[in-house]
């Protein structure tokens, strides 16, 4: 039976990782298991369900704890706060958007620094039948792929800057439009489903950690940011274009699909694909909140279909205020 050791084939060769491998807390808890047991190719599959049982294992018991709570509150505060300041002084919409994505840049540059690593730069080889990675003596900086800004709440710094410079009048509501119906619910995901606080276990790393306030602090001034959109009458946004919504946010989702693989580390054997490792998951097309696994294609054309119809509801749900507005 072939051996796999950390994507290679030991006993009939095969070709290792093209990336090299993230030393993660993640992945020594994966090699824990490589360690422990031979997989063959027959049974694959169970060291990929064990991988991906450990990671949503982590995040359930990480969500929701003190420390997530305590931001959850704090950023319901934030929002009731920046709402209400808005409305009394109702800053014209330039200058909101101007502070917005100062803002914006600014939680950036933040992640960008807490997140980048300056990582040995190491070459595979096999030494007695196992693969291991010896370090060249060059380092390199490097930043993991899901701290790239291909989530939908990190397209609201290009968003908001396109909102400043275009001069087109229809596009600028269409964009808005936009802007308001996925600020607000992906503002209040990205608080109550914080993949800042997966990493951490302990309340004071939590509330000790920049990148968290960072990460709590923006969604919270994009949720901010939605409520102003959807009753300044500069923004000028009706129910009737929310086909814009659907529209723009199917072609982005679509375009993490590619996104999602490109940046996925395969396991090869010889030439053949055995299993993936490191899974980008960029707008929760595989992995999700409620951390149920789909073994295969069907499972999975189902969970985008339920996905799909979830967001048609959360978008009609908050454009409702809009409609009310126009009837009155």
């Amino acid at each position: 039976m072939p051996v796999y050791k950390m994507g290679y084939c030991v006993e009939h060769g095969g070709s290792y990782l093209h990336t090299p491998f993230r030393v993660t807390d993640f992945i020594e808890r994966v090699f824990d298991i490589v360690k422990r047991r031979i997989i063959c190719h027959a049974n694959i599959e169970i060291y990929v369900s064990q991988v991906y049982s450990i990671l949503n294992s982590q995040e359930r018991t990480k969500l929701f704890s003190t420390g997530h709570i305590f931001f959850i509150v704090l950023s319901f505060i934030l929002i009731l706060l920046g709402s209400y300041l808005c409305r009394r002084y109702n800053p014209p919409a330039k200058k909101l958007f101007c502070i917005c994505f100062v803002l914006s840049v600014l939680s950036e540059v933040i992640k960008f620094f807490s997140s980048i690593k300056i990582m040995p730069v190491v070459m595979p080889v096999i030494e007695n039948g196992k693969l291991i990675y010896q370090e060249t003596g060059n380092y390199a900086p490097y930043l993991e792929p899901e701290h790239l800004p291909f989530e939908l709440c990190s397209y609201q710094i290009l968003f908001i800057f396109l909102l400043l410079v275009i001069k087109n009048e229809t596009w600028k509501k269409r964009l808005c439009m936009f802007m308001y119906t996925t600020c607000i619910i992906g503002g209040f995901m990205g608080i109550v489903f914080s993949s800042a606080v997966i990493e951490f276990s302990d309340m004071l790393d939590i509330i000790t950690s920049v990148d968290v306030w960072r990460s709590f602090i923006y969604h919270s001034m994009l949720v901010v940011l939605g409520i102003y959109i959807g009753y300044n009458e500069e923004c000028d946004i009706h129910f009737r274009d929310i086909k814009w919504t659907f529209i723009i946010l199917i072609a982005l989702d679509c375009m993490t699909f590619y996104l999602n693989s490109a940046m996925t580390i395969p396991y090869y054997q010889g030439d053949d694909l055995v299993g993936i490792g490191n899974v980008v998951n960029y707008f929760s097309s595989y992995n999700n909140p409620l951390g149920i696994v789909m073994r295969n294609k069907y499972q999975w054309i189902i969970y985008l279909g339920i996905r799909f119809l979830l967001a048609i509801i959360l978008m009609i749900l908050v454009n409702l205020p809009l409609l009310k507005k126009e009837r009155k």
